[in-house]
C-alpha cells in the first residue's frame, strides 16, 4: 500500500465533528501525534532498560500497533495540510538498527522529531506560513520510522495494513464507535 492510499483510507473515519473544525483538526493531530510517540518510547524504554522495575519483553505486536496509530496522526497532518506523502523518501542511514544502543538513540530520536512536527504544524495553522519546513520535519520523522521498523525486522506495509485494520474494527464510516462487548459510549 503506498502512503497516498494509506493517508486516504485511514482518515476517512475520523470523528466528523473533529474534521469539520480545522481547529480541533490541529489540536487533535498535535496531541495525537505526542502521546503515540511516548507510547512507542514506552514500549521500547521498559524491555530496555530491566531490572529498573521493568520485566517486560520487547512486544513487536504492540510496538507495530504504536507505530500505526503514529503513522495516522502523520497522515492527518498531511490530509489537513494536502500533503502528498508519496512525496517522501527514506533515505536508508546505512547503520545497524537492531542493537539496544541504537533502538534507544532512533527511540529518542523519534521522540524529538515529533515534537518538532508539532511546533511546526502550529506555526503553518496559526501563522498561515510556508509549510516546507513541515513537509522536512515530516519526512524526516519517515525517516526515523522506516529505520525503526527495519531494526525490529517489520516493513512499514505490515504497520499500516494492522493501522487499517484496526481502524476499521473500531470506527464505522460516519468515524463513529462501533460498539463491542464490555464498550460503552
Amino acid at each position: 500500500m503506498n502512503l497516498e492510499e494509506y493517508k486516504n483510507n485511514a482518515i476517512q473515519r475520523l470523528n466528523k465533528t473533529i474534521e469539520s473544525n480545522p481547529k480541533e483538526k490541529m489540536y487533535y493531530a498535535c496531541m495525537g501525534l505526542i502521546e503515540e510517540t511516548g507510547e512507542i518510547i514506552a514500549e521500547l524504554r521498559k524491555p530496555l532498560f530491566k531490572g529498573n522495575f521493568h520485566e517486560k519483553t520487547l512486544d513487536i505486536n504492540e510496538i507495530k500497533k504504536e507505530l500505526g496509530d503514529l503513522m495516522w496522526y502523520i497522515a492527518l497532518i498531511c490530509k489537513s495540510e494536502d500533503i502528498d506523502m508519496n512525496k517522501f523518501d527514506f533515505q536508508e542511514k546505512n547503520h545497524d538498527v537492531s542493537g539496544r544502543e541504537s533502538l534507544i538513540e532512533i527511540s529518542i530520536k523519534i521522540g524529538q522529531d515529533s515534537g518538532k512536527i508539532v511546533e511546526e504544524y502550529q506555526k503553518v495553522y496559526k501563522d498561515n506560513i510556508d509549510k516546507s519546513e513541515l513537509i522536512k520535519k515530516i519526512e524526516l520523522q519517515y525517516s526515523n520510522i522506516c529505520e525503526l521498523v527495519k531494526g525490529l525486522n517489520l516493513t512499514v506495509d505490515e504497520i499500516l495494513s494492522e493501522n487499517i485494520r484496526k481502524i476499521n474494527s473500531r470506527y464505522n464510516e460516519k468515524g463513529e464507535a462501533i460498539k463491542s462487548e464490555g464498550y460503552e459510549k
